[in-house]
């Protein structure tokens, strides 16, 4: 539907450094190519999830797993995938009945329980790291060390402003009008 003569579309941000020639045009493509980089980015990681014969929820938890510099928790899990604990118990309960998770009681506190990759997953994750290599190879090729800092740094921003953005997002329109 064509919008009426005369009739402009509402501005999406007020950033005055987000516009563009008293317009949002440049923002509103940047915001539909991250969204359009964040599905095809999740597509690959699927197809990445299938040849290790995982869902990508699994291969979200057992790639967390990997990264982590300790050992790691049902709740601290969840709050890094950014999902329930329960979702998280149940994931893990299918890693753990495929043989590619571990759990095992704290020593220090009993009720907490530890997750821990095993040689299987461990294998799994050898066996798909070269096609890891090719496909990030190919998809971060335009960026050099500078720019993946540059990169990093700007999503780690953008990331900690969703919480709030979320809120907002949430709130009634006349209750995001007031906090302006």
């Amino acid at each position: 539907m064509d919008k009426p003569t005369g009739q402009h579309r509402p501005l999406t941000t007020s950033r005055p450094a987000l516009l563009q020639d008293n317009g949002d045009n440049e923002f509103r493509q940047m915001v539909s190519e991250l969204v359009d980089f964040s599905g095809r980015l999740q597509e690959i990681r699927a197809a990445v999830a299938r040849a290790m014969h995982l869902t990508p929820p699994q291969y979200n938890i057992i790639m967390s797993l990997a990264q982590a510099d300790d050992q790691m928790t049902v709740s601290d899990l969840a709050e890094r995938l950014r999902v329930s604990v329960p979702f998280i118990v149940t994931e893990t309960r299918r890693l753990e009945e495929v043989g590619m998770l571990e759990k095992r009681a704290d020593l220090a506190d009993r009720r907490r329980v530890n997750l821990y990759l095993t040689e299987k997953a461990w294998e799994a994750l050898r066996d798909v790291a070269s096609v890891q290599v090719c496909v990030n190879d190919v998809l971060f090729e335009t960026l050099g060390v500078r720019e993946m800092r540059l990169l990093t740094r700007l999503i780690r921003g953008l990331l900690d402003s969703c919480d709030i953005a979320l809120e907002r997002a949430q709130s009634r329109p006349s209750e995001v009008a007031r906090e302006i």
